[in-house]
């Protein structure tokens, strides 16, 4: 069975920064011809990173679109011609201050299949150097450290919500890794 719809058409009625908006005209497998609402969004890398302590970085930051203070893993989005790897070493270090001598990739993941095409690959880093934090001018957050059980505790309890965060431990779990 065929599955895949040919672009018929497009317009791109916003284009911001880090997005834009491309409204498609698509031939659907069937033949009918629908219309698809897409936001184009740049490349992400989101960081689990573990202290030698034993601990993993969390950022406690508000989200305008939620309207919330979320936990999160440290993340964010790509530079002009960067691998996601270069994203990953760079915001890691930009948001904690600390510089990941051994960074391995779990995975990627889709955040929202249905309406963009963002991809958000996912690291594990550990061997931790502590450097100086270098956040954007308009970027406020706060560190925690937590346990593995801690981290686990806060996803079922719903005190994190956030999808990378997730979907990196349970990569980093379904790896083998018990800390």
């Amino acid at each position: 069975m065929k599955l895949k719809e040919e672009k018929l058409s497009a317009t791109y009625p916003y284009q911001g920064k880090i997005l834009k908006v491309e409204e498609a005209q698509v031939l659907c497998p069937n033949g009918n011809v629908a219309s698809r609402e897409i936001i184009r969004h740049t490349q992400a890398a989101a960081i689990l990173a573990l202290t030698d302590e034993g601990k993993f970085i969390l950022e406690r930051q508000y989200r305008f679109a939620y309207d919330e203070i979320l936990y999160e893993i440290p993340a964010g989005k790509q530079d002009e011609n960067e691998d996601p790897i270069q994203i990953a070493l760079r915001e890691l270090e930009e948001e904690t201050g600390y510089y990941a001598h051994r960074m391995e990739c779990l995975g990627k993941m889709y955040p929202s299949c249905g309406y963009t095409d963002e991809i958000i690959y996912l690291y594990f880093a550990t061997e931790l150097e502590k450097r100086e934090k270098h956040w954007d001018e308009n970027e406020f957050l706060e560190l925690e450290y937590v346990s593995l059980e801690e981290l686990k505790q806060m996803i079922l309890n719903g005190t994190i919500v956030d999808a990378k965060t997730v979907c990196a431990l349970e990569l980093y779990l379904l790896r083998g890794n018990q800390q």
